[in-house]
């Protein structure tokens, strides 16, 4: 009985949490978003259609994709590589390095890109030494490689479950028939990793969407991104704008809300895969 109580005030605290720190903002956000000292209005969403605010979606829109795409095909092969490694002390180590770099960003990931790609970091001196090109880190084009450093050990460590799915024995018996490894792959490891890559991907994509403070660390707002944008109509940097941060939090909150459909059904999709395999 005990045990009962504390789990239904576990539970009921988790609920409040919920309740007090994503439904009310989300609520007072949509209030925000929607009305004026004069009551309903769309004014503040039509503020957001602005061309500045435009482009900051299409910035964070395409800087997501790059940095995901990427992140979810060089996470995928390195847990590929540790699924087929026989050196458990390696896999251990790359797995718990996946999960601490995943977790490393905001002002110290960006402190450590400069000095390493800054105009005057390590790197960028041994190029310029080597007559080689160096890289801008403060141009949004080459943001993706600072989110790749979040985004690569991130998918690493969604996708080791799915190839922990995958018995190494069917692809030995599969070359016990005849069958090449491209074609096992190509015929029953894609298949099989699937609805995990999609839904992986889906959530780098939302991961890179919403990142704020890595960024703002490193440009001060400089580069164009939508959580940027936010950042400033609540800051007053460039002036005092609640509604018109409510209504881009909207958008920005209608992609990730999409984001989070798409991983539910790509879990749905994986669940009927698994079911029909123990059927």
């Amino acid at each position: 009985m005990n045990l009962r109580w504390a789990t239904f005030a576990i539970a009921g605290l988790f609920l409040g949490f919920l309740i007090l720190f994503e439904i009310l903002p989300g609520i007072f956000l949509g209030i925000t978003a929607l009305t004026n000292k004069a009551g309903f209005t769309l004014e503040h969403l039509q503020e957001a259609t602005k061309p500045l605010f435009l482009r900051a979606l299409n910035n964070s829109v395409w800087l997501s994709l790059q940095s995901a795409l990427e992140g979810a095909l060089l996470g995928t092969l390195t847990a590929g590589a540790l699924w087929s490694s026989r050196n458990a002390r390696v896999k251990s180590f790359v797995t718990a390095l996946s999960g601490v770099s995943a977790n490393f960003a905001g002002v110290p990931l960006a402190f450590a890109f400069v000095v390493m790609l800054g105009a005057s970091g390590v790197l960028n001196y041994i190029f310029t030494s080597s007559n080689l090109p160096t890289i801008d880190i403060y141009r949004r084009e080459n943001l993706h490689w600072i989110y790749l450093y979040f985004q690569w050990p991130l998918m690493t460590a969604l996708m080791l479950p799915a190839f922990g799915a995958i018995d190494k024995s069917w692809l030995e018996a599969a070359r016990g028939m005849g069958a090449s490894s491209v074609l096992f792959w190509w015929r029953v490891g894609i298949p099989v990793l699937l609805p995990t890559l999609l839904g992986s991907s889906v959530l780098l994509f939302a991961n890179s969407f919403g990142a704020y403070a890595t960024v703002y660390a490193l440009s001060q707002g400089s580069i164009n991104l939508l959580p940027t944008q936010i950042g400033f109509q609540v800051s007053g940097q460039v002036g005092y704008d609640p509604g018109a941060a409510a209504a881009l939090s909207l958008v920005m909150a209608a992609v990730l809300l999409a984001c989070l459909a798409l991983y539910r059904g790509s879990r749905s999709w994986a669940e009927r895969l698994q079911s029909r395999g123990r059927a």
